[in-house]
């Protein structure tokens, strides 16, 4: 049920999406990872050091 609540359920995409854009932070929204943590560690990974800041402060 908190997979689908914060990676699956398309009203949680949409917020993610708005909320990453709202912070001009190019990470992917959840899609396809296994949990939570696995969309953390590979969007922080792909976010470049100066916006990683911004990143934390929105999970």
């Amino acid at each position: 049920m908190m997979q689908h609540l914060m990676l699956h359920c398309p009203f949680s995409k949409k917020a993610w999406h708005e909320t990453l854009a709202w912070l001009r932070i190019p990470a992917p929204i959840p899609n396809q990872e296994a949990s939570l943590m696995d969309w953390w560690q590979h969007a922080r990974d792909g976010t470049p050091h100066a916006q990683r800041k911004a990143l934390q402060s929105a999970a």
